[in-house]
């Protein structure tokens, strides 16, 4: 489990993990900042991942949501530049296998039986 350090400024609060980002340590971010958020003076929000060693599907989560939303992230190890590659960058779309068996045997979808007919509609105008 990871612990965090918190640095609170005037104009910064910066959040460091150390360790694995999981459980209670998460919820706990997460609370340090939905509150930081709702300060009436803003600030900026910094977090520093130089020393986590790894995260959760919950911890990963936090991380990119906070990162989509514009936290600043710093990281300061080659291992830190992974973990701040995988938060900030969208999930890769992966491409299916799929026989040509089930793509023949499946139902036409209404865009393939619009262009179907849009074909069949040119082919007997066309002669």
């Amino acid at each position: 489990m990871a612990t965090i350090k918190i640095h609170d400024r005037a104009d910064q609060l910066r959040v460091e993990i150390v360790g694995k980002f999981a459980g209670e340590t998460v919820r706990e971010v997460a609370s340090v900042w939905k509150n930081a958020l709702l300060e009436s003076v803003p600030r900026h929000f910094t977090v520093d991942i130089s020393r986590l060693s790894g995260y959760d599907a919950e911890g990963r989560k936090l991380l990119r949501d906070m990162c989509r939303h514009g936290t600043l992230f710093a990281a300061k190890t080659p291992l830190s530049l992974v973990f701040l590659s995988e938060i900030s960058n969208a999930p890769q779309r992966r491409l299916a296998v799929v026989s040509e068996s089930r793509i023949s045997n499946r139902p036409a979808s209404p865009v393939e039986k619009t262009i179907a007919e849009l074909k069949h509609f040119r082919a007997v105008v066309g002669h």
